[in-house]
């Protein structure tokens, strides 16, 4: 699972009433909202009556009411808030050792984040987070509600680049799916040869909004069937299009950068998603049906270069007018 405790429709064991000593939830909407939107209402009354929501207003702001028995607190980032077009993160943090929380709202990509903080904080318990996050209508949630989840950390997780569980990677002993791949096994590279993998990070993210993965369609690029991987993970692309605006055979773009509807596109369909990253230690080009991926690992220099987010735009641009003329 990561660094992520729960998410959503992740099934959780139950009954657990401790509580946890800091948390942190996040969810992400689509923006717009209408006036007095309830994103996110959960209630039980087991003999100990408890409530949890998420409500949004562009003139309001944010509340969070959070009860647990006779205690009820009701914490308010207030309006006027930019509730514009795009993707929306609500984030509340809570932490019983100094007593405080933390309410914050900004939109993904926009660089902008409205901030406030108060002290005596509920904390949520792993049986609450069992009732958010149960598949059966539990917990009330609005359509624009793209995904929830909750960490111990003070911010969100990271990205992290990753592949599909059926991802087709080559091995010395043909295609194997990428969550089949077991540490030792040797996998073909691009420069390289027959490389051991050195480690298979199992991972459970959240697939919808700044999280969304990408399918990339066959055979545009060349392989044999559609490829879903995370947004973030680096595809090499070549042809006449890259050597006639970079000067070299082969770049490294994004998986984001792709998705412009015929290449590929954003898969937002579940709210969480079981993945694999591949570590072979130094970066190296995975063969993928069809296809060269970039593995993970330790930080180093990628073995092609790397497109700025405009670069790409404007190759993918190129490549998906002769895509309308036939597959590359």
């Amino acid at each position: 699972m990561g660094d992520w405790l729960a998410l959503s429709d992740l099934t959780l064991p139950e009954g657990d009433h401790s509580v946890l000593e800091q948390g942190l939830f996040v969810c992400e909407a689509a923006l717009p909202l209408g006036t007095g939107t309830v994103l996110l209402e959960w209630h039980q009354d087991d003999g100990t009556m408890r409530t949890f929501s998420v409500f949004a207003d562009p003139q309001a702001g944010i509340v969070i009411l959070h009860r647990n028995g006779q205690m009820m607190r009701r914490h308010v980032l207030p309006g006027p808030l930019p509730f514009g077009l795009g993707t929306a993160r609500i984030s509340y943090g809570w932490n019983r050792r100094t007593g405080g929380w933390r309410l914050s709202f900004g939109r993904i990509g926009m660089g902008e984040e409205c901030i406030c903080a108060g002290t005596g904080p509920i904390a949520l318990s792993p049986h609450e987070l069992a009732g958010l996050c149960r598949r059966d209508g539990a917990a009330l949630r609005h359509g624009s509600l793209l995904w929830f989840g909750v960490t111990q950390g003070e911010r969100p997780p990271e990205r992290a680049p990753w592949l599909g569980l059926r991802t087709p990677v080559e091995t010395a002993r043909g295609p194997v799916a990428a969550g089949c791949l077991r540490p030792g096994d040797l996998v073909h590279t691009a420069d390289n040869g027959l490389q051991p993998v050195l480690r298979i990070n199992r991972l459970r993210l959240p697939s919808r909004g700044s999280f969304a993965p990408v399918i990339l369609r066959a055979p545009y690029l060349g392989q044999g069937s559609d490829v879903l991987l995370s947004a973030d993970q680096l595809v090499v692309l070549s042809g006449a299009e890259v050597e006639y605006m970079f000067g070299v055979e082969e770049v490294l773009a994004r998986a984001d950068a792709l998705a412009n509807g015929t290449i590929g596109r954003s898969d937002g369909r579940q709210a969480a998603i079981d993945c694999v990253a591949v570590d072979l230690g130094l970066p190296e080009l995975l063969l993928v049906d069809g296809l060269k991926l970039l593995s993970h690992g330790v930080r180093a220099e990628p073995p092609r270069p790397v497109l700025l987010a405009f670069e790409a735009q404007q190759l993918v641009s190129l490549m998906a007018r002769r895509s309308l003329f036939g597959a590359a």
